[in-house]
């Protein structure tokens, strides 16, 4: 394989680690209109977990594509376009999903007792790159 088909495996993964991520979110989204008991907490404390966990996957991508990038466009393997198509591409998907993980991050919590958790996993989600919940 050569460094352009491997900068095309690289986006293609990060395109399936989004589409993953946004799957669990419709789902999450779909089944859980708010936070009512201890069962749709574990849910939401699982989603938060593997979307922590997934965008430090894609970090590690995008920054093998970077990488490849420079690569692929200083040996003349390909152009322009293409190295900023691609990234364009994930950015976009990137800024689609936003508004679902701020969604499931906004939900109304039925619960009293269990707000102030939900609230500080949300925090954490955005703020923090490892789970500590």
């Amino acid at each position: 394989m050569n460094a352009v088909s491997w900068f095309y495996l690289v986006f293609a993964l990060a395109l399936v680690n989004w589409g993953w991520g946004m799957i669990g979110l419709r789902s999450f989204l779909a089944q859980t209109p708010a936070i009512a008991n201890a069962i749709d907490m574990q849910n939401f404390v699982a989603l938060a977990r593997r979307h922590m966990i997934q965008a430090l996957l894609q970090a590690v991508l995008l920054v093998i594509g970077l990488i490849l990038g420079v690569y692929v466009l200083a040996s003349g393997q390909a152009g322009l376009f293409l190295v900023l198509a691609l990234n364009g591409l994930i950015l976009a998907a990137g800024l689609l999903g936003k508004p679902l993980e701020e969604r499931a991050r906004s939900l109304t919590v039925l619960d009293p007792l269990l707000e102030e958790r939900y609230k500080s996993i949300g925090v954490t989600w955005v703020g923090k790159p490892f789970p500590d919940f």
